[in-house]
């Protein structure tokens, strides 16, 4: 297969471009003092038990998002625990999961994990302020509260903690799925900020807009992954082109539909993925989906059309019993935003639950009602029982929903 071409447009402004993240909340910030946050750990009888940052102050706090299907974590963890043995009180290693508490326990209950400790990401808070998009990710917070990396975890060995405690210079080597300083438009043009101890950090602000389109192919030695520099800055990684249309669209797996004769061809294997960076600017006019998806249209036979589609759902429906419709949680916090809507993104962020199938609300209740997601998490029960605790139960049935549908067109002969 030729190497396809690469094609690279710079355009010079004055403006500086500051990347975005997460709207809803001021998020950390390399270099700077983490926001205060609550993690909501396992203890040794079963329970959780809620820690904050600001309770962790003085220790050096290590945070790994990890997941029970991702392989590359298994040795992170394992790696962390033999650091948390090693180092005691002077760090604090935290593996966050955001799956079914029991898919937790039980991975837990086949390992020997003696001093690492596990935290669930009840409604996807700290992911959301933790913004990653693939993992292994790990995230660094020194004695002082100051975010030191987003990183990757081999990137976090003795040394590495051996001279944070000692309060030394450590230079990571970061993921790029991070969010870089606020600057305004009468910031210093350096590229170079610098933590609370002084140590220089290079971010990498460009000193002007720049539209880029950039295709390459499969690249040896790196993982699939997706990169959400900013709203209008995309990097894919190693990924089957059906999975770069699914990211630019924002469907979930459940609902996008692959129409094509031989799927192979769009399966996770070496020939099938390609590298892809994406830089559209606001200036340009267009979003950077419409760019992404008319180049990968342009470049591929894989087409993508959103239609509606009659497809077999699980219908969340309001029960005859009355349910534990909340504002607060099973520990008495008062939720800010924990709703419906968040139930079945939950669903179908963890799709064996439901049988693999899209999400819909027909209860009557509107998305936004607040219910006791992290009780229902934490429930040991059947899903069906778990529901009727909310008041709700689950159906499964035909419906029109809209879906993204993934297909090939087809070529026309001359004879046709």
């Amino acid at each position: 297969m030729k190497k396809l071409l690469i094609i690279a447009f710079v355009i010079l402004t004055n403006s500086v471009f500051a990347q975005t993240f997460m709207a809803q909340t001021d998020p950390p910030t390399l270099g700077n003092v983490c926001p205060d946050f609550t993690m909501s750990v396992i203890t040794s009888n079963g329970n959780e038990k809620n820690i904050s940052l600001k309770e962790l102050r003085g220790k050096i706090v290590v945070i790994e998002f990890w997941a029970t299907y991702c392989s590359p974590c298994i040795p992170s963890l394992k790696h962390f625990d033999r650091l948390q043995a090693q180092f005691g009180n002077a760090v604090k290693f935290v593996a966050i999961s955001e799956e079914n508490r029991d898919k937790v326990d039980a991975f837990i209950a086949k390992r020997n994990f003696k001093n690492l400790s596990f935290a669930m990401d009840w409604g996807r808070k700290l992911n959301d302020m933790f913004y990653h998009h693939f993992i292994p990710h790990t995230v660094v917070i020194d004695q002082t509260g100051v975010v030191r990396a987003f990183t990757s975890p081999d990137e976090v060995d003795q040394f590495v903690i051996g001279k944070m405690i000692n309060r030394e210079p450590v230079k990571f080597t970061m993921k790029h799925e991070y969010q870089e300083a606020s600057y305004s438009q009468s910031a210093s043009s350096s590229n170079t900020v610098y933590s609370s101890d002084g140590e220089p950090i290079i971010v990498h602000k460009p000193k002007s807009q720049t539209y880029k389109i950039e295709l390459s192919n499969f690249k040896e030695g790196l993982t699939t992954e997706f990169i959400k520099e900013s709203s209008s800055e995309y990097r894919f990684v190693n990924c089957p082109i059906s999975l770069m249309y699914q990211i630019l669209y924002d469907q979930k797996t459940s609902r996008v539909i692959l129409e094509v004769a031989d799927k192979n061809k769009y399966s996770f294997e070496p020939q099938n993925m390609f590298c892809l960076d994406l830089n559209i600017p606001e200036f340009i006019g267009k979003s950077i989906r419409e760019v992404g998806v008319q180049q990968l249209e342009s470049l591929f036979p894989l087409k993508s059309k959103v239609e509606t589609r009659n497809q077999k759902v699980f219908a969340l429906q309001k029960s005859d019993i009355g349910g534990a419709i909340a504002s607060k949680d099973s520990l008495g916090i008062t939720q800010k935003g924990l709703t419906i809507k968040d139930l079945m993104n939950y669903f179908e962020s963890n799709p064996q639950l439901v049988d693999n199938l899209p999400v819909i609300n027909e209860s009557g209740l509107d998305d936004a009602t607040v219910i006791d997601l992290d009780w229902f998490q934490n429930y040991h029960d059947s899903i069906e029982n778990r529901l009727r605790t909310l008041g709700l139960h689950g159906e499964v049935k035909m419906v029109d929903i809209p879906c993204l549908i993934l297909y090939e067109q087809q070529l026309v002969t001359k004879n046709e």
